[in-house]
């Protein structure tokens, strides 16, 4: 009897409120792109999109340095005219973007706290390997996006020994301790990194 009655009131008791949503991830915490909350979704996308503006500009005046003056054009290319492009995508998008690696040309270059790690476990891998992330800094948003090394690129980046002697000059001219040497075509390079606001 009692049993039944029991029954009886838990069924004709209303039904309690669903358990609060996880929050989206404690500030710091990264999450593959796929895996982002949906409440992300547009500020991803708007960072994705100021990276693929970032990279089609630097990479459209990377291709017309190496056909007029070859790897040694293109690196003063890079250094002058990759963070000037990087700032007007920057100011043109309302995000915050750089490049980085564990193996910095420019010491410049150095990753965003928020980054570091994230950049430390990718070295040495695969580009393909290395997926973008997202990683929660509170009101904004920290984009990783991977960049791998292309055949194009061995000019001023593979093995020292294949370096032609005016680009190790021009390298050792502009970034005596220069580490980003020494790669090959598919390894992965760094991370173009971009703040976004929420």
């Amino acid at each position: 009897m009692l049993l039944a009655l029991a029954l009886a009131a838990a069924l004709t008791a209303p039904p309690s409120a669903p358990p609060p949503a996880p929050p989206a991830g404690p500030a710091g915490e990264a999450v593959p792109l796929p895996d982002a909350p949906p409440a992300w979704s547009s500020a991803i996308r708007r960072a994705e999109d100021a990276g693929a503006a970032f990279q089609k500009a630097l990479q459209g005046r990377l291709a017309a340095a190496l056909s007029q003056g070859g790897a040694a054009g293109a690196i003063e290319v890079c250094a002058t005219e990759g963070p000037r492009i990087a700032a007007e995508v920057s100011a043109a998008s309302d995000v915050k973007m750089g490049r980085t690696s564990d193996r910095l040309r420019n010491p410049a270059n150095v990753p965003p706290a928020w980054a570091r790690t994230f950049v430390l476990l990718s070295a040495g891998e695969k580009a393909a390997a290395v997926k973008p992330l997202a990683v929660d800094l509170g009101g904004e948003l920290g984009v990783l996006l991977p960049v791998g090394v292309k055949a194009a690129c061995l000019g001023c980046h593979g093995p020292s020994a294949s370096t032609q002697p005016k680009v190790k000059e021009a390298l050792a001219a502009r970034y005596p301790k220069d580490q980003a040497v020494g790669y090959a075509e598919g390894d992965f390079r760094g991370f173009l990194w971009v703040e976004v606001k929420k």
